[in-house]
């Protein structure tokens, strides 16, 4: 999931990425610096609460004695609302504060934008909620790992709900973005031979009417609908669909619709309670290390965590896991040592494994509906978990 509008031009990344730049190794400091890149005011995955993940994180480390008694620090840049704010956060964080170590970038379009730079300076960036599987196809893909599914596993899972749920005919509605495409695309592969595409259309998420793509929905007449987007641009299709009397026609959403503020678009989750099921990635609630993360959080924060707080929070472990592996403060070194380290780690979002290129190679996905309780519409699961492995 996670993707905002890419805006960056391209001038201003080359002029960044110009000077290769190789950070020489140097034992592990007094203080070990860990950037940390997050929209700070509203955020489609909930910013602010990933901050607070990776704070508690640190601090459970350093309450430990830290590694070997250096203490870690978390310093936070505002990755701003488009892929090229995020690259000058991140940009700041290397030229200003030297951090050879990132935590951060929650779009993938903004991992996207950093990737060059990053590969240019030998710093390694992990990113919590990045899920576009593109991301794996690029020469600086290695120095920007994904701690979340990427959406090859949430493609194939949406499809394996509308192939149990029997739909035949499907309209494909998405974010003219990587986190779109990239799930459309691998739903269309999996669905290939069991159910028809009627209607494949990509949107700009900054639109204000989608009345021309639902027409187009209507005429088609689909069993179904695949809706990707995030929780901005779907309050507006899905309160737009309301009007438009879609609520009979069912939906099948994934992660960034998971995150809305129902009580801020009560339209659009008025159409959500009657029409939409989705997808999200979920950690395992049962286990040990998810228990206690989320036990703690609640504790220090008085809220529960949100959705990518565990794969932050796992991040910033593993991340400290690698600097003590390694024993010196170099994106590369890290690098190297974190793909040992992601062999099966025990996350607070499940067991963790890397490939080469820096994403997970499985995960777990709960399906969502919207509901009312009492007076309020809230999100709640429905049915089992869904796992799957990438081929």
């Amino acid at each position: 999931m996670r993707t905002v509008y890419l805006t960056v031009a391209i001038f201003a990344v080359l002029a960044l990425c110009s000077i290769p730049a190789c950070a020489p190794q140097q034992e592990l400091p007094a203080e070990i610096l860990i950037g940390c890149v997050m929209p700070l005011s509203s955020a489609p995955a909930g910013g602010p609460n990933l901050v607070k993940a990776a704070q508690m994180a640190v601090n459970e480390i350093n309450g430990r004695g830290g590694l070997g008694g250096k203490m870690l620090r978390l310093i936070t840049e505002d990755q701003g609302p488009s892929a090229a704010t995020a690259l000058y956060a991140v940009n700041k964080l290397v030229e200003e504060q030297k951090v050879q170590v990132i935590i951060g970038c929650d779009t993938s379009e903004a991992v996207l934008a950093a990737g060059p730079y990053l590969e240019s300076k030998g710093v390694l960036l992990v990113s919590p909620s990045a899920t576009s599987s593109a991301l794996g196809g690029y020469s600086w893909s290695k120095w920007a790992f994904r701690v979340c599914p990427g959406d090859s596993l949430q493609g194939a899972v949406v499809s394996r709900v509308i192939k149990d749920k029997g739909y035949k005919k499907v309209a494909m509605l998405v974010q003219d973005t990587v986190y779109g495409r990239g799930i459309e695309e691998t739903a269309k592969g999996y669905l290939k031979g069991s159910a028809e595409i009627v209607a494949s259309l990509r949107y700009d998420p900054t639109k204000l009417s989608y009345l021309s793509e639902l027409n187009t929905i209507k005429e088609a007449g689909p069993d179904c609908v695949l809706h990707v987007g995030l929780f901005a641009d779907g309050a507006v299709v899905y309160a737009q669909a309301l009007k438009e009397g879609m609520e009979n026609l069912p939906w099948i959403a994934v992660d960034g619709s998971y995150d809305m503020p129902l009580e801020k678009y009560l339209e659009a989750a008025k159409f959500m309670e009657k029409a939409v099921t989705g997808t999200v990635p979920v950690p395992d609630e049962q286990s040990t290390v998810y228990k206690a993360f989320a036990y703690n959080y609640k504790n220090a924060y008085q809220i529960d965590p949100t959705v990518y707080c565990d794969t932050i929070y796992d991040g910033v472990n593993m991340i400290a896991a690698a600097l003590q592996k390694a024993n010196t403060y170099n994106g590369g070194a890290v690098r190297d040592a974190l793909l040992a380290v992601g062999s099966n780690y025990p996350g607070a979002s499940g067991s963790i494994t890397f490939d080469q290129s820096g994403g997970r190679i499985a995960g777990s996905y709960g399906i969502w509906k919207v509901v009312m309780q009492g007076t309020q519409y809230k999100f709640a699961m429905s049915g089992a978990t869904v796992s799957f492995l990438k081929p």
